[in-house]
C-alpha cells in the first residue's frame, strides 16, 4: 500500500509495514537496504557543532555541480529508480512541489554529482524546513543512483553540503527528516555529528502518540545498528 504526503499530494510506496500515523518521508535508497521489516516512522536528527564533520572526496572523475535547467529530469529518474514514487512522472511533479516555490534557489542550494560520463549520479539539497514551527535549513532528498552506490559518494555529498551550508553564512544548527527503515544511513549521518531529534512534536507531524513513537522509532534503530556493526566485525 502507499502513503500520500499531504505536503506533496504524492503516493509513495513504501509497503505494508509503515506505521499508521506516521509522517510519511524521503527514503535514502536500496544501498542501505531499507529495512521493511520494521513499522515506517518518521524521526528527525540534528546537529549544533555545524563547523565540525568528517571531509569525504568524490572519486576520481567525479564532480560536484549546482542545479541547472533539465536536471530535475535526472533528479526524479533517480528518486523513481529508488522506488521513492509509482511513476517517473510523479517525482518529476515531486521535484517541482518541493523545490518550485522558490525555484531560484535550486542553482545555489541544489547539489549534483556528476559521473566522469557527465551523467548525474547524486543529489541532495540544502532547503529551509519548517518542521521546528519556523524556517531552519535542513539536508533534503539525499539520494545516490543504484549504478552509482558504494562507491563513498554520499559521504563526499554530505561533506559538500556541510561545505555549502557555512558558505551560504549558515551556522549552529541544521536538522534532516528520515524514518527507521533507513537506519544504516541514520548511522551515516551520525557520523557527521548528528543526533537523535527527542524534542516535542514537529510543526505539522502527527502529535497522537508522537513521543512513544519516537521512542520506540529510536529503540528498534540502534538495536538495528548494533547489529550491523557487529555482523560487519566493526
Amino acid at each position: 500500500m502507499g502513503f500520500l504526503d499531504k505536503g506533496t499530494g504524492i503516493n509513495y510506496n513504501v509497503g505494508t509495514q509503515a506505521e499508521e500515523g506516521a509522517r510519511c518521508v524521503p527514503l535514502e535508497g536500496k544501498k542501505f537496504m531499507l529495512d521493511k521489516s520494521l513499522p515506517l516512522i518518521g524521526v528527525m536528527m540534528e546537529k549544533r557543532d555545524t563547523k565540525n564533520y568528517p571531509r569525504y572526496a568524490l572519486p576520481a572523475g567525479y564532480r560536484f555541480s549546482f542545479y541547472q535547467d533539465g536536471y530535475e529530469e535526472d533528479w526524479a529518474r533517480i528518486q523513481f529508480a529508488l522506488g521513492q514514487t509509482a511513476s517517473y512522472e510523479d517525482a518529476l511533479a515531486l521535484f517541482w512541489r518541493e523545490f518550485g516555490p522558490i525555484r531560484e534557489q535550486l542553482y545555489r542550494r541544489s547539489l549534483f554529482v556528476i559521473d566522469p560520463a557527465g551523467r548525474v549520479a547524486a543529489i541532495a539539497s540544502l532547503w529551509p524546513g519548517e518542521d521546528y514551527g519556523e524556517t531552519r535549513q535542513r539536508l533534503h532528498w539525499v539520494a545516490v543512483d543504484p549504478a552509482h552506490q558504494g562507491r563513498g559518494i554520499a559521504k563526499a555529498l554530505l561533506t559538500r553540503a556541510m561545505e555549502l551550508y557555512g558558505e551560504l553564512g549558515y551556522y549552529g544548527f541544521i536538522y534532516l527528516v528520515s524514518q527507521t527503515w533507513s537506519y544504516k544511513a541514520l548511522g551515516i549521518y551520525r557520523e557527521f555529528g548528528f543526533v537523535p531529534y527527542m524534542g516535542p512534536c514537529p510543526a505539522g507531524w502527527d502529535s497522537n502518540g508522537y513521543e512513544e513513537r519516537t521512542r520506540r522509532a529510536w529503540a528498534m534503530i540502534e538495536e538495528k545498528l548494533a547489529d550491523y556493526r557487529r555482523r560487519q566485525g566493526a
